[in-house]
């Protein structure tokens, strides 16, 4: 392996690693996206995919831990300062689909949420067939990330593959089968109260699977996503003052 490709892996896994303590290896890319497995702090296996923007260094991944009841999305930036536990919506629409309205968690650089085991389907099915998708982060100041979807099926197919072996090695129940085959910005706002609680599920009015078995750290809306990552498609975000830091959410006093 070249020494470029070494440093691009390094810099992936590093930014991929969150929550705190994740052990992974990326061992697959294809178009925009890695796919990786590893351990978390408990020593528990999981499998995953990821977009890594090198601009700013912002990721959007999802992991389904071997044995678990659906998959865990991450969406992470280095110059986000988001208070611990604190509740931050967030809107993902893939392609033209309608959007999923997730309730997420954000601690320090990372925002994350959980889908469970019976919609990971369906968003699969968006995944693997739409070109883009948009995240937003409707109570904070962050621009909306738009996703390049390139290489969303292969990537999707190799974690599926992970999946099936990991669960193998591990005796563990097997998931349900899927689809064949310049400022600083924040995710949240001041109407944020934290919550000493973990993630809480998504309450998607959809039915979406992720880690589908197969063969083998920019925000959303209504509409369809643009073609490059510059403005979301449904509302522009509040216009923030270039010189101040941008979050997810606006500053608050978090209680604990």
């Amino acid at each position: 392996m070249r020494l470029g490709q070494i440093l691009r892996t390094a810099a992936i896994s590093a930014c991929l690693a969150l929550p705190a303590h994740a052990d992974i290896t990326v061992y697959f890319h294809a178009g925009g996206w890695d796919a990786f497995d590893g351990q978390d702090e408990h020593g528990q296996g999981f499998c995953g995919i990821g977009s890594h923007n090198p601009a700013d260094g912002r990721t959007f991944s999802l992991r389904f831990p071997i044995g678990g009841n659906g998959v865990t999305f991450i969406a992470s930036k280095p110059s986000w300062q988001i208070p611990d536990h604190t509740d931050i919506p967030v809107v993902v629409q893939v392609g033209l689909e309608r959007p999923w309205t997730e309730q997420a968690v954000g601690s320090g650089q990372g925002v994350q949420w959980f889908m469970p085991r019976a919609d990971v389907a369906t968003f699969d099915a968006q995944f693997r067939r739409a070109s883009s998708m948009t995240v937003t982060f409707p109570s904070g100041n962050e621009s909306a990330w738009i996703i390049s979807l390139s290489g969303s099926t292969a990537a999707s197919n190799a974690m599926g593959r992970c999946v099936t072996d990991m669960t193998q090695r591990a005796g563990a129940p097997a998931p349900p089968p899927g689809p064949a085959a310049q400022g600083t910005t924040q995710p949240f706002g001041a109407g944020g109260n934290p919550q000493a609680a973990a993630p809480t599920q998504p309450t998607t009015p959809a039915q979406p699977t992720m880690p589908a078995q197969s063969t083998a750290p920019t925000q959303p809306g209504p509409g369809a996503p643009p073609p490059e990552a510059t403005q979301p498609a449904p509302a522009a975000p509040p216009a923030s003052d270039s010189n101040q830091p941008t979050q997810p959410n606006t500053p608050a006093n978090p209680t604990h």
